[in-house]
């Protein structure tokens, strides 16, 4: 079964291009839909993480220590919690991409500047 977290993920998963799109070409109608749609994003995505975390948790908890019956299950659950944790290391490098093209945005977008290079 694959976890509700990985469906979700795959849904929210920010595809990078329409913010890089929107800092390049210095639109702000399109960054600014951009930023009002990101806290929204980040929810969603903290909620999945925290439920599938307790999952795991939950999952873990109700194992027998020792019980060599039940490596299968302990191997899944190791499985799911460094999916997870590759997860929180994508979303970590997504947050640091979004701040810095958003810097880019403002830096290199404000009517001054851009009438200046004109």
């Amino acid at each position: 079964m694959i976890p509700l977290f990985a469906l979700v993920l795959s849904v929210v998963s920010p595809d990078p291009e329409p913010l890089r799109a929107a800092v390049e070409g210095c639109e702000r109608a399109s960054l600014s839909e951009l930023t009002r749609a990101e806290p929204r994003r980040r929810a969603e995505w903290a909620g999945a993480v925290y439920a599938e975390q307790r999952a795991i948790a939950a999952a873990r908890a109700g194992l027998v220590p020792g019980d060599p019956a039940q490596a299968p299950a302990r191997a899944a659950l190791d499985q799911r919690q460094q999916q997870l944790d590759d997860a929180r290391a994508v979303e970590r490098a997504w947050r640091d991409y979004y701040d810095e093209y958003r810097a880019d945005f403002l830096a290199s977008c404000s009517g001054r500047r851009r009438d200046d290079a004109k």
